[in-house]
């Protein structure tokens, strides 16, 4: 049996102040987990390394948080601890009502967000250079220091790029969020994304939805892709509700968006093979649910769609022992063997499956995490960061623009 340090250390889990252990994320929650191999294989190294500024300290502003970043190049701020966000203005000049009668979601009540800023962009000979924004969306009733712990700020740490962790995740507190930071850090207008996990990955896929005017790029992590109508479906974090009709595919843009969870989330993967709902195999989601999501981004993206038969009958070529890849027997789904490539990271086996417009770009990918459960890894982090960093936007025309 897996005996990992980190699998003892503990981190603020909810805005509420309940306290988990890094062994919970993989052991109690989900029995599925070989924590076994992710001890041999490496990965406990690399969520330990991942994890460091979470379990350093319950205060995510603390002295030695503050200097965990400044050593990767990071000078880390918080914001917005006296902007209260009224619920009940809110209602009345947008007609969304939203309540927290458990209280669980304290941080709710305020349009707090930390920020993330390479250090190079407080340097003088740097006045003129831009930076890239990643708004990176905390899951249900995480508090927004979670984001420390999740991979994102430290590759953006490597690359140079800014990152928004805000507590409200709503587009127009994000656009207000956004508009804040552009009088304070170098921000480059036409490359901001927005990605999530769990909660915020339902979020960033809901505003790649209805925000191409903010957004070039989006990753729904922890949470399958589909047309963001999904306003009851999340439980009682906000969000408002939306008609599922892209408003990128209304403007006729693309909208590149990156899905990534694990093989053990939800029992999501293989596609093909998602089980009807029953009490040993939870799912949230039908396997025609999973596809329409996929057409539903196919279609913004102008990509090839798949039909429910075909994709069932993935599962009894893979029952009758049908020659394919590895990758495409993980993910589940009939496409091209081209279409399917393998990463493997920190003991990890990634396997991916790339959906290309009809100019031959791909915009719409999938990424199933193997022997994962519903948390986030590094090579996540890496491959939003890679996705992404091929996108922008043009402001004014809101024309998607690709760079290879």
């Amino acid at each position: 049996m897996a005996k990992h340090p980190v699998l003892q250390k503990q981190f603020l889990m909810t805005d509420s102040g309940r306290i988990d252990k890094v062994g919970d994320l993989y052991t109690t929650y989900n029995p599925h987990v070989d924590v076994d191999a992710m001890e041999r294989d490496g990965y406990l190294d690399a969520v330990e390394k991942m994890m460091e500024p979470v379990l350093m300290s319950f205060d995510d502003m603390s002295p030695e948080v503050i200097a965990y970043w400044a050593k990767q190049g990071m000078v880390k701020e918080q914001h917005g601890n006296d902007a209260v966000m009224s619920w009940t203005e809110y209602e009345m000049k947008t007609g969304y009502h939203w309540e927290d009668p458990m209280k669980q979601g304290p941080q709710n009540n305020f349009k707090k967000w930390n920020s993330f800023v390479p250090v190079s962009a407080f340097k003088p000979e740097n006045k003129d250079r831009k930076y890239p924004v990643m708004f990176m969306l905390h899951g249900g009733f995480n508090p927004m220091s979670i984001i420390d712990g999740w991979g994102v700020p430290q590759e953006a740490a490597r690359r140079e790029w800014i990152v928004i962790a805000p507590s409200l995740e709503l587009d127009d507190v994000l656009e207000e969020i956004l508009k804040e930071a552009k009088k304070l850090y170098p921000v480059d207008e036409s490359r901001v994304y927005v990605c999530g996990f769990s909660y915020g990955g339902f979020m960033s896929n809901f505003l790649g939805n209805k925000r191409p005017d903010l957004f070039a790029a989006v990753a729904p992590c922890g949470a399958p892709i589909s047309d963001g109508k999904v306003e009851k479906a999340i439980g009682p974090e906000p969000q408002t509700p939306f008609d599922g009709k892209s408003v990128a595919e209304k403007h006729g843009v693309y909208m590149p968006v990156l899905n990534i969870a694990g093989n053990l989330d939800g029992f999501r993967f293989p596609i093909c093979g998602i089980p009807n709902i029953q009490e040993d195999h939870p799912v949230h989601v039908t396997l025609e649910q999973v596809v329409e999501g996929i057409n539903h981004w196919a279609r913004v993206n102008h990509a090839p769609q798949l039909s429910v038969p075909e994709v069932r009958a993935m599962k009894d070529a893979i029952l009758a022992g049908e020659a394919m890849s590895e990758a495409k027997k993980a993910i589940g789904l009939p496409l091209p063997e081209e279409a399917f490539r393998t990463v493997v990271a920190d003991g990890i086996t990634n396997h991916i499956a790339d959906i290309p417009s009809e100019d031959g770009v791909c915009r719409t990918r999938i990424m199933v995490e193997m022997n994962m459960p519903h948390w986030p890894t590094p090579e996540m982090a890496r491959q939003i960061f890679d996705f992404c960093s091929h996108f922008s936007r043009n402001k004014k025309t809101l024309e998607s623009i690709y760079e290879a």
